[in-house]
């Protein structure tokens, strides 16, 4: 089994690989299909999952594969790692041409998360983690906040989440911020 500082090297060159494919295709007439409650899914969506998975599984075979634009193959509950993916994180805002989406890619280790990679190329952000590691962000340490209280916390959430329903005792008072990807 491969080292995860060789996974993780591997999740970097892929997603900003095929950051690049996506990226150079904003702005271009796409083929864009809806799936339903899904949303919507392009021919760029499809590319760079193909991509991904002809450089990932061709470099570790014997991981297994779940990604959103893939049809789900059972043979990945064998597999002790397995790559978990979204080629396009945020395809609306990709179809805008909005900044917000990302190329998301993680793997797990008998269902724990052990490393991951999000490219953000429209912002020109790419953030990396590793367990027992910690997190990155174009290669300098992030962390939490010391923050102790939800006042006044500044959070980056899908606005699915804030509905007042969600929140018996009313809405705290947050800074927030709304992301088509949430990677």
């Amino acid at each position: 089994m491969p080292d995860l500082k060789a996974d993780k090297e591997l999740l970097l060159d892929a997603v900003r690989k095929a950051g690049e494919i996506a990226h150079a295709r904003v702005g271009t007439e796409l083929d864009i299909r809806d799936k339903g409650e899904l949303g919507p899914v392009t021919d760029v969506d499809i590319e760079v999952d193909q991509v991904l998975r002809r450089e990932l599984t061709g470099a570790r075979p014997d991981y297994g594969w779940l990604s959103e634009e893939t049809e789900d193959d059972e043979a990945r509950l064998k597999a002790g790692r397995v790559f978990i993916l979204d080629p396009i994180d945020g395809t609306r805002a990709f179809i805008a041409g909005d900044p917000g989406w990302a190329v998301s890619l993680a793997i797990v280790d008998h269902g724990k998360p052990i490393a991951a990679a999000i490219n953000l190329p429209a912002r020109g952000e790419i953030y990396s983690a590793v367990i027992g590691e910690g997190a990155f962000r174009n290669g300098e340490r992030i962390r939490v906040s010391g923050r102790a209280a939800v006042e006044g916390a500044t959070v980056l959430t899908a606005s699915k989440q804030m509905k007042p329903e969600n929140w018996p005792g009313g809405l705290p008072p947050l800074d927030r911020h709304f992301r088509s990807s949430l990677a």
